[in-house]
């Protein structure tokens, strides 16, 4: 059974160059800040977005306010459970029927687990955990 729930995510730009990544989580752990999630992409040409769900978001939103880390952030799901053939299909199925259409999405399966991150407009946020029953 698949076990939705509803996470803080942050987004920020950084310059698309070897280390950029990796100043970033040098950062994070150097305030001891950890990540459930990462992701990232080139944008356009010089330019990548960095997606980060973090254990403490509050932790991470005050460090980087502080620091003034230009950032932005959002509600999206997690929904998390065994890794078996279909396991997406009835959340899918669930949000189309809801309506609600999935902006972006990530989803990997390790070890026997699956993990699959949905980023919805900010309208479909309520839908979306009502549809998911996500906390």
């Amino acid at each position: 059974m698949a076990k939705p729930q509803r996470v803080t995510y942050f987004t920020i730009s950084l310059e698309d160059r070897t280390g950029s990544l990796l100043g970033i989580a040098q950062d994070l752990k150097s305030k001891k800040i950890g990540l459930v999630g990462l992701g990232g992409q080139d944008i356009q040409p010089g330019k990548a977005e960095v997606l980060l769900i973090a254990k403490n978001p509050d932790k991470l939103r005050d460090a980087w306010k502080s620091s003034g880390m230009k950032f932005e952030e959002g509600t999206g799901f997690f929904v998390k459970g065994a890794d078996k053939t279909g396991v997406l299909v009835s959340t899918l199925d669930a949000l189309a029927k809801a309506g609600v259409n999935i902006v972006m999405s990530e989803a990997i399966g390790v070890g026997g687990n699956f993990g699959f991150f949905i980023r919805v407009a900010p309208s479909d946020v309520e839908k979306t955990a009502r549809t998911l029953g996500a906390k």
